[in-house]
């Protein structure tokens, strides 16, 4: 006989083995008690949860004649019928079945009756697969079906529903099955199957799991084989591939101390050992959130479900450095995380976000006043804000420059002639801005008072308008012929 995963195995096949969803199991018993089942559900949720399985229990547990509480009771000749192949519980995979084509196929055959129980119920899973036109076709479907069909749709992408699909369905979130549940779940699975554990391993591949069932079987699978004795807390480890824990330490113990060398040589020998890069990230950056959950919260290692020894070398550490340390470093590896997708040189990258860490303290720095000021400057509420002006008190070109933004702002700007022939200069406590008749007549009766308010605002000088003398074309012509009688004047001299 073929071994058939755990996963499989252990599918519930009631409502009361399906764990972590006790808002919906509920709500689902209480319907069917009271024979008001919808016709239209929509079970949306992360993966693993329990979607499918809820579906197949709920379309087994209508049909049923003899159910008890709302479950399905197993045993009639409905049951044992829906159990097998049949043509009343319809299951399909709208990743595979798209088109316009199986949606038109399901509204022509949900007319006729079912053949077993008293409901022809179709199951569609990753439903947010379907097509515009698939959708549309099952649109009046949905709305109106007859009275013997029952819809449920599954989906881990409930955003890319059709709003016209979300309005004609009962809709019910799974959530993520805590840790302790699923723990106390592997546990029983391990003692069905007569394997030994110890309480550390399952809490770490319940860990491992991160809420979802149907992963933590498929892990508790792999590590079912790796001995043949009591699983541990180190196989459970090895067969994750999680980087040590004793190495990973030894790493955030060098980023704490601002080890430059320690740094460099830990990753050097962690990605020599073949550790994934971005997999050393992601455990570097649990190990330093599980830091911070020690140094904070009270029931720290009720949370983190760490073995003692690994628990009290995390708090030794925690205890040693800053939480606002703590958390920059749990920022950047995070953000690191991403950045590694798009890098050709990870190692390096990883190497130098480190050294970044070590050598801040947490607090504010000038990298995060950049990011903060660049986030600041893309937000459009701050496009039209008032500037604040930097202006050199020292150079009267800077200066014009401020006064000259500072016109603009308030929609008041030079003309362009006007701009390009004035010529700024400082002279002591003055702003001298020379200028001909020209711009000194616009400026002295349009913008004197105004300019003068700004300059003594941005540097508190006192502005003074200079009109430059006029060179008229007999003044050039004097000193032109001035200058060819002294060239004249030099050339007898050397002779």
């Amino acid at each position: 006989m073929n071994y058939v995963a755990l996963y499989r195995k252990y599918r519930p096949d009631t409502f009361d083995g399906v764990i972590g969803q006790a808002h919906i199991v509920e709500t689902l018993k209480n319907q069917i008690v009271h024979d008001k089942v919808s016709h239209a559900y929509l079970f949306t949720g992360t993966r693993g949860t329990g979607k499918t399985s809820t579906a197949k229990i709920f379309a087994k547990a209508i049909n049923c004649i003899n159910n008890k509480d709302g479950n399905p009771c197993l045993k009639c000749e409905v049951c044992k019928t829906l159990s097998g192949n049949n043509m009343d519980i319809i299951e399909m995979d709208a990743a595979s079945n798209n088109g316009v084509d199986y949606a038109r196929d399901i509204r022509e055959k949900v007319q006729y009756p079912p053949t077993t129980g008293r409901y022809k119920v179709y199951i569609i899973d990753e439903v947010h697969m379907l097509s515009q036109g698939a959708f549309n076709a099952l649109l009046k479907t949905l709305e109106e079906p007859p009275a013997h069909a029952v819809f449920v749709l599954c989906t881990t992408e409930v955003h890319k529903i059709p709003a016209t699909i979300l309005s004609r369905c009962m809709r019910f979130d799974f959530r993520l099955v805590p840790t302790p549940v699923l723990a106390q779940h592997i546990a029983w699975v391990f003692d069905k199957e007569g394997k030994q554990y110890t309480q550390d391993a399952v809490n770490a591949i319940a860990v491992a799991a991160e809420g979802s069932v149907r992963d933590s079987l498929s892990i508790a699978d792999r590590c079912y084989t790796v001995s043949e004795d009591c699983l541990t807390y180190d196989s459970v480890m090895s067969v994750l591939g999680v980087s040590s824990r004793q190495k990973t330490a030894e790493l955030a113990r060098a980023v704490i101390a601002n080890d430059t060398a320690g740094i460099l040589m830990s990753v050097n020998q962690l990605v020599s050992e073949g550790k994934d890069i971005a997999r050393l990230t992601k455990d570097l950056a649990t190990y330093f959130r599980d830091m911070l959950i020690a140094k904070t919260c009270s029931n720290a290692q009720q949370i983190l479900m760490s073995p003692d020894d690994v628990y009290k070398s995390i708090k030794a550490l925690a205890d040693s450095v800053d939480v606002n340390k703590l958390l920059y470093a749990v920022d950047s590896l995070s953000r690191l995380e991403g950045d590694l997708r798009y890098s050709i040189s990870p190692q390096i990258l990883m190497e130098a976000v480190l050294l970044r860490v070590a050598s801040s303290s947490g607090e504010v720095d000038y990298q995060g006043l950049d990011r903060r000021l660049s986030r600041l400057e893309r937000q459009p509420s701050n496009v039209n804000a008032d500037t604040l002006l930097i202006v050199d008190r020292t150079n009267a070109n800077s200066i014009w420059s401020g006064v000259k933004a500072e016109i603009d702002r308030l929609g008041k700007p030079l003309l362009t002639a006007v701009w390009k022939e004035i010529k700024p200069s400082l002279s002591g406590d003055d702003f001298v801005v020379s200028c001909n008749e020209g711009e000194y007549n616009l400026i002295s009766t349009e913008y004197l008072q105004l300019l003068q308010g700004i300059v003594t605002r941005l540097v508190g000088k006192q502005l003074v308008l200079q009109k430059t003398t006029t060179v008229t074309t007999q003044d050039v012509d004097k000193q032109l012929r001035q200058l060819g009688d002294n060239v004249r004047f030099e050339n007898k001299t050397q002779k």
